[in-house]
């Protein structure tokens, strides 16, 4: 997509500068584009043409702030042809600005009440949400949240580190923007136990993981007097299950539901790469800390590899300061190991050498990555929802602790590094205690016991409110 105009008479001169504002309201997107700069050709400066991959379904056009000019949208909405109302000569100064509607369904995508942008491509200044917008959810955008309460308007500013909003999608190809209100899902398990034997089958236990209450997403699972949950060193939430008898041949269904809500990313401070300073981690990883466990090595995370050390070691000494480790190791992962699904869940050493894996190599090698730095990181197992079917798939991902807000999620496989979007849902968390099964169970008696899970996902709530 090319979203910068050229000139019908000549390229644009080296001194022009732009600004492009991404304006959303509860039902239109505008973008702004400002461009001034100063005309150094011999030639008259008619007019250009400004050729996107958005689709327009209006545009309003000024020069030097406050003259109407002329704009044409072309056939296929895709390209305007814009005319100076007054030409600009030689020596002048000019300036101009395009206010573009964008016909949201080319390009906005929901999931019950949150709209959601993949902006193509980082040349935004800001992204405005007027008061009718609702709240901005999630944003994986390196930047901060300004609030005009004058106007009763949020924006998205780059921080003091860019000039531009900027992400850390792979080849930093998209932002991906949230907004709205986070609607309530439901996932239902239901569990088939089976005594396929010719005995009876007593005091049938079973684990299960079910999603979490964290920081991330409010969980509200329903009761019943036939189980009840626990909770381990990772802040699991596991599903404790008994069956007293079961004849053989005999057949029971289970039904476990939860209701999720998803919180977002946005609060202070938390779009801004700033995760905290290496004193800070040397802290919150003392001796005989929890966050020392979180440094330590597991069958995948294999942190004294000499590959891995020396990958640490480069990485540290072109990272100005532990903040910056954190993104370069995530650039690293995302944008050096090709996705690839395998079926299976190779070590990090495996993935660092080969340079491709699916999710859950790349969130291995991102946590082994911080690991090794002296970061307490732990991989996520859950699930993504599919915009259109609304359906789960598998799905892993990070969370990393920051000295500065705790806990903070990133998804090195979408290219996510300040937390993860509204289709992220957490099954569970593997930090301390290693080599999880989704499920397991045992009993006793002299026969044989089957049982399958069958996980459902539906939106249940779909309001216009929080």
């Amino acid at each position: 997509m090319s979203t910068n105009p050229q000139n019908t008479n000549i390229q644009k001169p080296p001194q022009e500068i732009s600004e492009t504002v991404l304006v959303i309201d509860s039902t239109d997107v505008m973008v702004k584009y400002y461009v001034a700069g100063r005309w150094i050709e011999s030639t008259l400066f008619t007019g250009f043409s400004y050729r996107t991959g958005l689709k327009i379904d209006g545009v309003f056009g000024f020069q030097k702030g406050k003259v109407p000019i002329k704009a044409i949208i072309s056939e296929d909405g895709h390209q305007i042809e814009v005319i100076f109302t007054d030409p600009f000569r030689k020596g002048e100064n000019y300036a101009y600005e395009l206010q573009m509607l964008i016909n949201p369904s080319d390009f906005i995508q929901t999931l019950g009440n949150l709209k959601i942008i993949e902006w193509p491509k980082e040349n935004l200044s800001k992204i405005v949400f007027l008061k009718n917008a609702g709240k901005i959810f999630f944003s994986s955008a390196l930047a901060q949240i300004e609030l005009n309460k004058k106007e009763i308007t949020r924006a998205i500013v780059p921080g003091s580190f860019a000039r531009s909003i900027t992400s850390h999608s792979r080849k930093s190809s998209a932002i991906r923007i949230e907004w709205g209100y986070p609607s309530l899902y439901q996932i239902l398990f239901t569990y088939t136990i089976k005594n396929t034997g010719d005995k009876t089958a007593r005091n049938i236990h079973l684990n299960a993981y079910h999603p979490p209450t964290t920081k991330f997403q409010q969980v509200s699972p329903s009761e019943s007097s036939q189980y009840s949950y626990q909770h381990d060193e990772d802040e699991n939430q596991i599903l404790d299950l008994t069956i007293d008898v079961l004849p053989p041949g005999k057949t029971i269904k289970i039904p476990v539901s939860l209701q999720i809500r998803k919180t977002g990313n946005i609060g202070a401070g938390v779009s801004l790469p700033n995760f905290g300073s290496w004193q800070g981690f040397r802290e919150i990883t003392a001796p005989n800390s929890t966050g020392e466990a979180m440094i330590q090595s597991s069958r995948y995370w294999p942190l004294q590899h000499p590959d891995v050390l020396d990958l640490v070691k480069a990485l540290k000494k072109n990272a100005i300061n532990a903040s910056q480790y954190i993104k370069l190791a995530f650039e690293f992962v995302n944008q050096r190991v090709t996705y690839k699904m395998n079926g299976i869940r190779e070590d990090a050493a495996t993935v660092l050498k080969s340079r491709e894996g699916d999710c859950s190599e790349m969130s291995d090698l991102f946590v082994t990555i911080l690991r090794a730095g002296g970061i307490p990181a732990k991989i996520v197992h859950g699930w993504v929802v599919d915009l259109k079917s609304h359906e789960l798939g598998p799905h892993a991902w990070c969370e990393f602790f920051s000295p500065k807000v705790g806990m903070r999620e990133c998804d090195p496989t979408w290219g996510y590094l300040t937390g993860v979007s509204c289709q992220h849902i957490t099954r569970q968390r593997e930090g301390l205690v290693n080599d999880q099964h989704t499920f397991s169970w045992s009993y006793q008696g002299e026969t044989s016991i089957k049982i399958e899970e069958d996980v459902q996902f539906s939106l249940i709530s779909n309001r216009n409110s929080p």
